[in-house]
């Protein structure tokens, strides 16, 4: 049996529109009579968290949402580590403006650094939502060893950033168009212990990315392809949703989910959970039975 967790990012980020989506998709999630877990920057832009998404916060963390700790600012893709696939394939230039600021970005990756700013993030979680968060995603999987070493000092010991297919991105103009089933084979496709002694839970796929709408029918065969083969390997499955991709077309992404849910149904596969559920019971830690490779430079 597998556990599933619709995870959605940016919340916290956006206006009216953004607020909007964190709104009807938790609403649209509870209908169907599960939670998710969301993703919420706390000082998007670097401002505070405004009152409209306070206020949209407490309704869904009252509701039983589930949410966790996005970054800081989220105010580019370099701020807890160097640009990670498949950011770096949506936007390639992310590796030469790296390069370009390699010096400069460097000086950020202190354990010291990034643990003040994880601290900053937890100090508004508290004050403003009255949330301890138990798990973090950096935003652009932007990742590096001093991260995962300031949360396990911060005891936050799950991490949701690696991708264990990408594919649900190679619909955007400048890459391949094929929706096709493709793992990668450089990481676990289950939950392991990674550097720190920090558990990496990884992402199964993105389904709801900006423009799916226009192959909407693709991305529902993708989906439960996908599903068919990681309830072989996982006991559990984490699918990535961005709130701005979901308002772009709620008809699809509810389709989506609608259709990812018929499908572990109609075949046994498991039920659906939150981040936060499977660390309190265990079932994050129990999954976590491999080691990750050292795979990182900064």
């Amino acid at each position: 049996m597998t556990k599933f967790v619709f995870s959605i990012d940016d919340a916290g980020s956006g206006g009216d529109d953004m607020i909007e989506s964190f709104r009807r998709t938790s609403r649209h999630l509870e209908s169907r009579g599960i939670r998710g877990t969301w993703f919420f920057v706390p000082y998007a832009g670097g401002q505070p968290v405004s009152d409209g998404w306070k206020r949209a916060a407490l309704e869904m963390r009252d509701a039983g949402q589930d949410i966790q700790l996005h970054g800081r600012t989220h105010g580019d893709c370099y701020e807890f580590g160097p640009p990670n696939f498949p950011a770096t394939r949506i936007v390639p230039d992310f590796i030469t403006q790296f390069e370009a600021r390699r010096e400069e970005l460097l000086q950020r990756y202190t354990v010291a650094n990034l643990r003040g700013w994880m601290e900053q993030g937890l100090e508004v979680f508290e004050r403003d939502l009255g949330i301890r968060p138990t798990a973090f995603r950096a935003p652009c999987g932007a990742v590096s060893k001093a991260m995962y070493e300031a949360l396990a000092q911060l005891g936050i010991g799950v991490h949701s950033c690696m991708y264990i297919s990408a594919v649900g991105y190679e619909h955007l103009p400048h890459l391949s168009s094929r929706l096709e089933q493709y793992w990668t084979d450089t990481i676990p496709h289950r939950p392991y212990r990674w550097y720190s002694g920090v558990i990496e839970a990884p992402i199964l796929n993105e389904y709801t990315w900006r423009g799916a709408s226009a192959r909407s029918d693709d991305y529902l065969k993708l989906a439960r392809e996908d599903i068919d083969r990681v309830v072989t390997e996982s006991p559990v499955a984490i699918i990535l949703m961005h709130t701005h991709g979901i308002a772009d077309s709620y008809e699809h992404a509810f389709r989506l989910i609608d259709a990812v849910m018929e499908h572990v149904a109609a075949n046994g596969y498991g039920e659906f959970s939150t981040v936060k559920e499977l660390i309190e019971s265990g079932e994050m830690a129990a999954a976590a039975t491999v080691e990750g490779p050292d795979i990182l430079e900064v």
